[in-house]
């Protein structure tokens, strides 16, 4: 498995009130809520509405898939 680098996304405790990024979603996002958190976009995806979940499996394909190159 490649190295972890600064700008990889995560699970974070949001801090404050926020929005899914995820087009048409618009959940509210609120203070003490898991999320998932691109720190390169600052793009935040709600657990309670599913994206995060989808967010974290999207980007761990994608490093499965540089680890095979």
């Amino acid at each position: 498995m490649r190295r972890r680098f600064k700008c990889d996304p995560k699970w974070i405790t949001a801090r404050y009130p926020a929005r899914c990024a995820e087009p048409n979603c618009q959940t509210e996002i609120n203070p003490g809520e898991r999320a998932f958190y691109y720190p390169g976009d600052k793009a935040l995806y709600g657990d309670r509405c599913g994206h995060g979940e989808k967010a974290e499996r999207d980007f761990t394909a994608h490093r499965i898939d540089e680890d095979g190159y």
